[in-house]
């Protein structure tokens, strides 16, 4: 029986490690290139075809509430399941589409299937699987999941150009049908944790127990680490469409901007799953200090990159700061609030992050207002610093007597 339950935890971690490096790819990662060829066969304007990534954006966000109750009632190999459907119902709608009615709706789909399969379930798994080692094998995850992100653009520019972009769209149905079957057997919930489902990872205070979604959503601590992720996501999302023309009007090549793009995203993805290690032998919260730290580092750097060496000081500090932080808020999560109430609070956090939709539109307005948009990456430096010092003080939060008891929501 041990053996077996051994055997199905590595089985977890391969599902849904599979599926996120799947989604990271295939949507977010990869669709610029795919919209650069339909645009001109189909007569797409850019903005047309650009706001197909605002589509899929708030559809992401909007769906972040849904994998929670979903795993509760369903499960989370049904859970992924659907996820797998849902994306090959969108990439279908995609490789059909003659316009743009039918991509948007594709990239709603999209948008939805992301997030049912992306890290909501996986954290969930994992944390319920490998409870004494948590925090490594979530960052070994997350560190595979956006890795798609590194290796889908040559691959998916290399499909699209030698049989077309309505081909690449079957291709990727196929695989996210191939996935969802996967899923379906692979996946199994873990059993129930008596001790609240609480991550065995240094950190101050005891276990999670007891933690109600309400209660938990009103502490400093969650006000902290959501603050932490919408404002570090709010940045990546701003460097995405201001980082090219801004290192160019600096000086530098597009061709240096792209790299330091690759340089810090590739970064960021091994941060995840070396912050997953060092977070199982020092306390997490440090790691979160250390990451929003050397993360303004890495904007005020980008403010000022004149020069090669500061485009680099920015690309190393951006990217390990942001994954960092990234995989710190996580663990915290899970370990301030258990399992089941920190993977629901995740979701919330995720729903938050629509904001960061907000941020090329804002920082492009104060470019033109001011010729440059260094006062937006030093402006989200300093905003920073606060979050930092609050999180540098925050200990565990403390249930009160009176609702101890209360048990925590399943997710």
């Amino acid at each position: 029986m041990q053996e077996q339950g051994t055997m199905r935890r590595w089985w977890v971690l391969a599902a849904v490690s599979l599926m996120f490096f799947f989604v990271s790819g295939s949507t977010f990662s990869s669709l610029g290139i795919v919209l650069f060829t339909m645009a001109g066969e189909l007569h797409w304007s850019m903005a047309e075809a650009g706001a197909s990534f605002s589509v899929l954006g708030i559809a992401c966000c909007l769906a972040s509430p849904l994998p929670a109750p979903l795993m509760r009632r369903f499960g989370s190999r049904f859970t992924l399941f659907a996820a797998g459907l849902t994306l090959a119902g969108g990439f279908g709608l995609a490789c059909s589409a003659n316009s743009l009615g039918v991509f948007y709706v594709a990239m709603a789909l999209l948008g939805i299937g992301f997030t049912l399969g992306a890290n909501i379930p996986g954290v969930f798994l994992l944390a319920g699987w490998f409870p004494q080692r948590a925090a490594r094998m979530i960052g070994i995850y997350l560190m595979l999941g956006a890795f798609g992100g590194v290796v889908a653009p040559p691959l998916v520019q290399r499909l699209v150009a030698a049989c077309g972009w309505r081909v690449h769209w079957l291709v990727m149905l196929a695989c996210a049908v191939g996935l969802a079957i996967f899923c379906l057997v692979a996946v199994f919930d873990p059993a129930p944790s008596r001790d609240g489902d609480a991550l065995d990872v240094p950190d101050a205070g005891g276990p999670a127990r007891g933690w109600v979604y309400r209660q938990a959503l009103a502490t400093p601590q969650f006000l902290i680490l959501a603050l932490a992720m919408i404002v570090t996501q709010t940045t990546v999302t701003t460097l995405h469409s201001a980082a090219v023309p801004h290192l160019t009007r600096l000086g530098s090549t597009a061709e240096f901007a792209a790299l330091m793009l690759s340089l810090q995203a590739l970064l960021a993805t091994l941060a995840k799953g070396l912050a997953g290690s060092l977070a199982e032998r020092f306390e997490p919260r440090i790691a979160l200090v250390g990451g929003l730290v050397v993360h303004a580092v890495g904007l005020f750097a980008l403010g000022s990159a004149n020069t090669h060496a500061l485009g680099y000081v920015f690309a190393i500090a951006f990217g390990l700061g942001w994954g960092c932080v990234y995989l710190a808020v996580t663990v915290l999560m899970l370990r301030y609030f258990g399992r089941d109430c920190g993977t629901a609070l995740m979701s919330t956090v995720w729903l938050l992050t629509g904001f960061a939709a907000a941020g090329p539109a804002l920082a492009g307005l104060l470019a033109d207002r001011f010729g440059t948009f260094s006062p937006v990456f030093e402006a989200c430096g300093w905003l920073l610093v606060p979050i930092a010092l609050a999180a540098l003080m925050m200990g565990a939060p403390r249930l009160r007597p009176a609702t101890a008891a209360t048990p925590s929501p399943a997710a």
